[in-house]
């Protein structure tokens, strides 16, 4: 097959080029007989930049033309045409993809209209906006309530990343249930990472050697609230616990977040436990996970997070916020707590530092190593059905846009 994914143009967006990234990677580990050709679809004249390594992965870009209405006379002359009984005229990014020979096309928070030619997979990576709503202004809410309807109604599949997901697809787009197909991505790494001495990018950081690490976006649900406020408590009982955060510092729903949190910090006075290096390289990251104590995941909430399927598949130990989605994970030695109280993730901090050493885990990393390339095949191959299944039944039923 020929697959086409439509470009990331949030670019802030790191998890989403990840999910690319490892999706990619994955597919090209496929024996040649079962690997598809990967095309990125780009919108014409769409800026090339941000955090989109993922294209190095490709087979081909290509530009998808963007849809412009038709002006005034062009409006006249598809009225008269409608009138006597033409049919609507085709999408543009149809011809383009039907051109370049794509089977079908993956569209991520995206789609293309009722009816289209070539077979799409739609995307969605969560429903957060219906369970904390408050996050959101209202605008954004009715954009993503609007979207995902669309794409529920006109997308041959939808993809979603974990039976926690599907069950809020199937609550929220009923009449579209039978379209849902679960992809639980799978994490891949860095070639050589397991190699190096990952002491050495802690000293390049001028870190101490024993902390757990926090590898996540400062956005308001990532909840580094609940870690200043554990921190504060152990502040005069075990002042050396430490806690480490890399991610993207900007928050577009709420802009003022990170500088509230540096704030906080200051107030609470854990400037010296509390560290942020803002974003740093992927391969970094991999080398901060294996030094750490344990990873944290102090989430109110995610899709499938892409911070424990690392720590699984490098082979790290692991402190999560007590939801749904991190049980469904399951990652292999895990300590979780509610992500609503401090003192239960301070528990579970002062747990980690009395039982875990710095370093690799040389136990975990061998079982994730060893596991690691079944569970990779087994997720390309599930793409590869889902895909299949589109190709094969893509009369779904659809609505207008």
């Amino acid at each position: 097959m020929r697959i086409a994914f439509n470009d990331i143009d949030n670019f802030g967006w790191t998890a989403g080029a990840h999910y690319y990234t490892n999706l990619f990677r994955a597919l090209h580990d496929l024996p040649a007989d079962r690997r598809p050709e990967i095309v990125v679809a780009d919108r014409e004249g769409g800026a090339i930049g941000g955090y989109d390594t993922y294209r190095a992965l490709a087979d081909a870009v290509i530009e998808l033309p963007q849809e412009h209405g038709p002006r005034f006379v062009g409006r006249q002359v598809e009225r008269v045409k409608r009138r006597f009984g033409a049919p609507p005229p085709r999408p543009v990014a149809e011809h383009a993809l039907v051109e370049h020979g794509v089977d079908v096309v993956f569209a991520c928070w995206r789609h293309f209209g009722p009816d289209f030619a070539v077979p799409s997979l739609g995307w969605i990576p969560d429903f957060q906006h219906e369970h904390h709503g408050d996050l959101f202004p209202p605008e954004e809410l009715e954009h993503r309530n609007r979207l995902f309807a669309q794409m529920a109604a006109n997308c041959t599949r939808i993809v979603l990343s974990s039976d926690d997901a599907r069950r809020d697809f199937e609550r929220f787009h009923p009449q579209f249930a039978h379209k849902g197909r679960v992809l639980r991505f799978v994490a891949q790494v860095p070639a050589g990472i397991f190699d190096d001495d990952p002491a050495a990018v802690c000293a390049e950081y001028h870190l101490p050697e024993r902390f757990v690490y926090l590898p996540n976006q400062f956005w308001v649900h990532k909840n580094h609230d609940v870690v200043l406020e554990a921190l504060a408590l152990l502040a005069s009982t075990r002042p050396e616990i430490t806690v480490v955060c890399t991610g993207n510092t900007a928050d577009d729903r709420d802009p003022l977040h990170f500088g509230q949190l540096l704030a906080k910090v200051s107030r609470l006075g854990v400037r010296d436990t509390f560290v942020v290096l803002g974003w740093v390289p992927h391969a970094h990251t991999f080398r901060l996970l294996r030094q750490s104590l344990a990873v944290m995941q102090p989430s109110r909430f995610e899709g499938w997070s892409t911070t424990v399927e690392e720590a699984k598949s490098i082979g790290k130990a692991i402190v999560c916020s007590d939801l749904a989605i991190h049980r469904e994970q399951d990652p292999p030695q895990a300590w979780y707590f509610d992500p609503a109280d401090p003192a239960d993730l301070a528990a579970r901090l002062v747990e980690v530092y009395d039982t875990r050493t710095a370093g690799p885990d040389r136990d975990l990393e061998a079982a994730a190593r060893a596991a690691l390339p079944q569970r990779t095949r087994e997720y390309a191959e599930s793409f590869l059905a889902i895909a299949a299944d589109a190709v094969a039944d893509p009369g779904a039923p659809a609505v207008g846009r």
